[in-house]
């Protein structure tokens, strides 16, 4: 796959990266539950999906919406909110599979 910079990176790389971050998203629900930290190992998620937003060309049109719906979660806090926290990490996971399955092209 090339990216940024004419760079070339094998697609299997970034697929075992976007498997890591799944499993760093779908980790925030048990760690939201049980009153664990989850906003900082969420900003660590976005900031290395927006380096990899940078670096990979064609494939805004997934990494956007993924980011836009985890900058979300941010703002669901309240214990009302947790229904939709647990739907938008769900929709991030597909987001991601989504990717994983646009990079294997």
């Amino acid at each position: 796959m090339i990216i940024k910079y004419d760079g070339y990176i094998e697609n299997v790389a970034v697929e075992k990266t976007l498997k890591r971050l799944t499993n760093q998203i779908y980790k925030l629900l048990p760690n939201r539950e049980e009153n664990l930290e989850w906003e900082k190992p969420l900003k660590n998620i976005m900031e290395e999906l927006t380096g990899m937003d940078n670096l990979l060309v064609g494939k805004h049109d997934i990494l956007f919406p993924l980011l836009c719906k985890l900058e979300g979660l941010f703002s669901l806090t309240e214990e009302d909110d947790f229904l939709l926290y647990r739907r938008t990490i769900f929709e991030s996971l597909s987001l991601i599979d989504l990717l994983i399955k646009k990079c294997r092209r």
